[in-house]
């Protein structure tokens, strides 16, 4: 109901609506915020949430708008942002490259549910490019990995992905992974980490970093040799220098 000059009018329901609408739109765009990068600084207690389409465009996800206003800092592992695959006898020589892999963006929206349970959808994007020893289009098996820390004391969740990507002879494409991951409620704390890369090496999540690994495509090994054939049956026997005796 609303008062004016002395008169009462109800206020229509659609009006209503509308200002709900509104408002949960200003606060989506008011607070939105991705971050990427790399480095190993605690996180900053201020990084809000990304929101996304949920469905089709017109639906609208609640579980973005409960919870506290809190989304956990993501970071591209160092160490893990880069994979190269080489021939086999020359390591590290970019000359035998066959293929190599990058990542390129990433973001991270946070859902939570009505018991305060949290939901990360993660987001990785990158891009791979043939190498020299490329020569052919082929389908490659990017390893992705995703790394949920609470700042080092312990490790939350990890999930481990494996991207196919359409890779054309000389060229270069891109990918892209989304995965959701639910780990629990960091309650008043804000010092959450997402960690995002390539599965490779020795991940040390908990100090946000990972030891460096040079990977190799084994060569493939060459084709058996033919067996010998077999020599022709004769068909007819055969006669001895001094003839046959007969018995």
């Amino acid at each position: 109901m609303e008062r004016s000059g002395g008169r009462i009018f109800a206020r229509s329901p659609v009006r209503a609506a509308r200002a709900v609408l509104i408002a949960a739109t200003t606060l989506a765009l008011l607070g939105g915020c991705s971050m990427w990068g790399f480095g190993d600084e605690k996180p900053e207690t201020t990084a809000t949430t990304t929101p996304a389409s949920a469905g089709s465009p017109d639906e609208i996800d609640v579980r973005r708008y409960l919870g506290p206003n809190y989304c956990p800092e993501i970071r591209v592992l160092s160490g893990a942002e880069l994979m190269r695959r080489y021939e086999r006898g020359h390591e590290d020589d970019p000359n035998y490259i066959i293929w190599q892999a990058s990542v390129g963006k990433t973001a991270r929206e946070c859902l939570w549910d009505l018991q305060g349970g949290l939901t990360l959808k993660v987001g990785v994007s990158g891009r791979v490019i043939a190498g020299p020893k490329g020569g052919s289009a082929a389908t490659v098996s990017v390893p992705l990995k995703i790394a949920v820390v609470k700042y080092r004391e312990a490790v939350l969740a990890t999930e481990v992905l494996s991207q196919d990507v359409a890779l054309p002879a000389q060229g270069a494409t891109v990918f892209t992974q989304v995965k959701d991951i639910l780990v629990p409620s960091p309650g008043q704390d804000r010092d959450y980490v997402i960690y995002v890369g390539f599965d490779i090496g020795e991940w040390d999540a908990l100090n946000g970093e990972a030891a460096p690994e040079v990977v190799v495509v084994e060569e493939e090994p060459p084709p058996p040799a033919p067996l010998p054939s077999a020599p022709p049956t004769p068909s007819v026997l055969p006669t001895p220098d001094d003839g046959f005796v007969l018995q």
